[in-house]
């Protein structure tokens, strides 16, 4: 059992990381059990990987387990070591690869297709030219009806300059959080090899 077991062990431990490394975790608390469940039922029932980037200490996870997606179609991607490793104790059914997500599709393509990232990324707080680099990689991970799935502290959306072909789709707020949070999500929709682009 990982040493962050209690939830006020992971709050602190998670409050502590932010304070090492701010715009990496991009907030002083770790998502409500409201938020998380909120982005769990916006990932699509159906076959195919669910990739969560920056999980920290696993909120999100516990929810999309909870909503009945299994173990083995879940990774997760998180660049902290610390966190890294409470995961994997945490969740040893689970695949925790410990990278940049800038890198995603080179970090997830060999599990197969994907049917929704669900991301905790502290957007607004990471380097643009960082941002564009995870965006750009999305597509090469998307098929068609791949869901992405993005919350922020803003009442305006933080996935401006995602491609084109994320067409967006269901937006919700969540009171019950601290501070309140927005959930957007994007629907993939590439275009046909005729050029002709699919009907969603």
């Amino acid at each position: 059992m990982s040493r962050f077991s209690g939830p006020m062990s992971q709050a602190w431990h998670f409050t502590r990381e932010f304070l090492r490394d701010p715009h990496t975790i991009g907030a002083v608390l770790p998502s409500s059990p409201f938020l998380a469940r909120r982005m769990a039922t916006m990932v699509p029932q159906g076959s195919g990987l669910v990739v969560e980037l920056g999980p920290g200490m696993g909120p999100v996870t516990k929810a999309l387990l909870e909503a009945g997606i299994p173990p083995e179609d879940l990774v997760l991607v998180e660049q902290a070591p610390t966190m890294v490793r409470h995961l994997r104790q945490r969740y040893p059914e689970i695949e925790v690869i410990e990278g940049d997500a800038a890198h995603i599709q080179h970090l997830v393509a060999h599990r197969g297709p994907v049917r929704a990232v669900v991301s905790s990324l502290p957007l607004r707080s990471i380097p643009k030219a960082v941002v564009e680099r995870i965006f750009q990689q999305l597509p090469g991970i998307s098929r068609h009806g791949t869901v992405f799935i993005q919350f922020t502290y803003h009442f305006r959306t933080s996935c401006q300059g995602l491609p084109a072909e994320f067409r967006r789709s269901r937006v919700a707020m969540v009171w019950r959080n601290v501070p309140p949070a927005r959930v957007d999500t994007f629907i993939y929709h590439p275009p046909q090899k005729d050029g002709v682009e699919r009907d969603g």
